[in-house]
């Protein structure tokens, strides 16, 4: 297959499985005083699909991503930044790292401590199909 082909199969895939483009907050209640847990798949950025611009972001300046996503935010409600104008802490593990971003999903777990100075990143990258091994 051609890089357009590629593409275009891709885009497919990612409408195909629902993967969601946009954070989705998983905490169960018994975590909640604790911790947020939050997810979000992004599409590889040769893959032309939505939210594909935003792997690479986020993988260079997750604060800021984070921010913008309102999963780390300084609300009234839930302050989940520091209110003494700290940045918060940042870890994070990449699962797979020899994978290429390139035609892959790229899967981000967000843990967000309600210790607002804590927020832990797993990322792990997913195979294109033909290239995944069961």
């Amino acid at each position: 297959m051609d890089d357009e082909q590629l593409k275009q199969r891709d885009r497919e895939s990612y409408e195909e499985r629902g993967i969601p483009t946009s954070w989705r907050e998983l905490t169960p209640n018994q975590l909640r005083p604790a911790y947020r847990l939050f997810y979000r798949a992004m599409p590889s950025p040769k893959a032309e699909a939505e939210g594909s611009d935003d792997a690479e972001r986020f993988i260079h300046d997750p604060l800021t991503e984070l921010r913008n996503a309102q999963v780390i935010t300084d609300g009234v409600e839930e302050t989940l930044l520091p209110a003494d104008g700290d940045e918060p802490s940042i870890s994070t593990l990449v699962v797979n790292h020899e994978k290429t971003l390139n035609r892959y999903v790229m899967h981000a777990f967000v843990a967000v401590s309600t210790n607002p100075h804590k927020v832990g990143i797993t990322i792990l990258k997913e195979a294109a199909p033909e290239e995944a091994q069961y």
